[in-house]
């Protein structure tokens, strides 16, 4: 299963048992995010990175986290690049060519 469709899953199982989506943001406040400093690092080596692309997300009328793929092309990248799983493949090019 890819891994938007897990955690949009995961969410729904979050939500069925009680959890809220305050409840979820708190939890993800305490969680270290580690974009910043690799982006400085990437910035450090002289790597720049002219947009980010993010999977969709939002909170429905029953007030769920829900989250979906950038894309709907889980069996390839979208430009035919066999090193990229589907999921970090944005576009025109991927992710993970920009990750060192």
């Amino acid at each position: 299963m890819p891994w938007n469709s897990l955690m949009d899953r995961m969410m729904k199982e979050l939500h069925a048992q009680g959890k809220t989506i305050d409840d979820i943001a708190e939890v993800l406040k305490r969680v270290p995010i580690h974009l910043v400093p690799a982006s400085k690092a990437a910035h450090a080596l002289g790597e720049y990175f002219s947009e980010i692309n993010s999977n969709p997300d939002f909170v429905d009328e029953e007030r769920r986290l829900r989250i979906f793929p950038y894309h709907d092309n889980f069996t390839k990248c979208s430009h035919g690049n066999n090193l990229c799983s589907p999921n970090m493949c944005k576009v025109s090019y991927c992710f993970t060519t920009y990750v060192i």
